[in-house]
């Protein structure tokens, strides 16, 4: 048994002024020794390109990352941006979209988990909340506008120079409003590999994108489920896991949002998982109402349930900017 330690914290300033403030905590140095460890070096005018292209603030938090840390801003940019990354395959995450909200479990193992509940409002851009991933990505999250996003692994087989799907959700929240607007930036980022990403917003619309190097597909219904396979479009073979689990949501009695948080979060239930060495272990649970811009989350399927009002926090209000701790 080992602990995973949690961050929150909150920033607010530039995205130069962000970016310090998150490479300055203490949990950036594992993030940064982990990057070291995976990131090959990549072309640093082509990832340049691309974010001037596609989110220019981020360039002023990866340098204000790199002067946090003493490293050059193109080290920076090769460790933090996401682009051109080696192939890195996922297991896990599972969601639950309705007109109601959203509901996600994240499962990975502990060793590639930043271990970070950000909230950033940068001056350029929207705010956001969500779970960090390796410093700027995230996981899945929610921005200003209620719109929500995750992500859920699908195939690595047309891999190819491109973004990693955590710095792409993050481009999507930190740029878009509606789930609508969120399809069409997706259709033109440019995708590394396979991934469904899963989408709601305030309006009660929602989605699934099936999309990667070779194309997309865009799912919609009343309530979707998405795990780690293509529903829609031509697939790689899905596995035994994501199958099963998208058969026991689409058979589970229909339930409040508020119920299937505690379902997802239960280690109990047949959607938690703790095979952790193996990366398939439930490392955050997440709930998103967007029209009350509400956001709650559980680690790892501990006791406690951060709650954040973020339309109170975005009009000027504070979190307590903690650590905690859970046992695996």
């Amino acid at each position: 048994m080992s602990d995973l330690k949690v961050s929150i914290e909150s920033y607010r300033g530039s995205s130069f002024e962000i970016g310090e403030g998150v490479g300055a905590h203490e949990q950036m140095k594992a993030v940064q020794t982990r990057c070291e460890e995976f990131v090959q070096p990549i072309q640093i005018e082509e990832a340049r390109t691309v974010y001037e292209r596609f989110a220019p603030h981020l360039l002023g938090e990866i340098e204000g990352i790199s002067k946090a840390l003493a490293i050059s801003p193109s080290n920076g940019l090769s460790l933090f941006s996401g682009y051109d990354l080696p192939k890195l395959e996922g297991l896990g995450c599972t969601a639950i979209m309705t007109n109601q909200g959203y509901v996600r479990n994240y499962d990975f193992g502990p060793d590639y988990y930043d271990g970070r509940l950000i909230l950033r409002q940068p001056s350029e851009c929207y705010a956001t909340c969500g779970h960090s991933l390796f410093g700027i990505g995230l996981h899945d999250g929610m921005n200003e506008y209620g719109l929500t996003a995750g992500l859920h692994f699908v195939s690595t087989r047309f891999h190819q120079k491109g973004l990693m799907a955590g710095t792409i959700v993050r481009i999507v929240l930190d740029t878009c409003r509606t789930v609508e607007e969120a399809i069409t930036l997706l259709k033109d980022l440019p995708h590394a590999d396979e991934y469904n990403y899963s989408l709601t917003d305030a309006s009660g619309q929602s989605a699934v994108v099936e999309i990667g190097p070779s194309g997309s597909q865009v799912r919609r219904r009343e309530t979707l489920y998405c795990t780690n396979h293509f529903q829609k479009s031509n697939s790689p073979r899905a596995s035994e896991s994501s199958i099963q689990r998208l058969t026991y949501l689409e058979n589970h009695p229909v339930i409040e949002m508020t119920g299937w948080f505690d379902e997802f979060r239960n280690p109990a239930s047949s959607l938690f998982f703790r095979d952790y060495d193996n990366l398939f272990g439930t490392l955050h649970t997440v709930m998103m109402n967007p029209k009350e811009r509400l956001f709650k989350t559980v680690i790892a399927g501990g006791k406690e349930v951060i709650t954040v009002h973020f339309q109170d926090w975005i009009n000027g209000g504070t979190i307590n900017n903690r650590n905690i701790s859970v046992t695996l």
